[in-house]
């Protein structure tokens, strides 16, 4: 997958923080994360099918945006700690 964090012991400089998705911690090194990406730490696929909407909400984000959602484009700043809930819907 494209957008799939890959981690590379290269890398030097890059702080690995702590999130929560779905309640489960994750590690990411990355300084943003996109909405696609948190897609895929949730649920490990990112469905294309236009039936099939995700909403992305978000807590404990830096002091700028710290709280709110993402929609399919977007990206937010990546904080110790931030916690997203994702939830998959089919339009019927």
């Amino acid at each position: 997958m494209e957008n799939e964090k890959k981690h590379d012991d290269n890398d030097h400089g890059k702080k690995e923080v702590t999130i929560i998705v779905n309640t489960r911690e994750k590690k990411w090194s990355e300084k943003e994360i996109s909405y696609k990406q948190v897609v895929i730490l949730a649920f490990d696929v990112f469905s294309e099918d236009e039936n099939v909407v995700y909403t992305v909400t978000f807590t404990r984000g830096e002091e700028s945006r710290h709280e709110g959602s993402l929609v399919k484009g977007e990206s937010v700043k990546v904080k110790e700690g931030m916690i997203f809930n994702v939830t998959q819907t089919n339009k019927s």
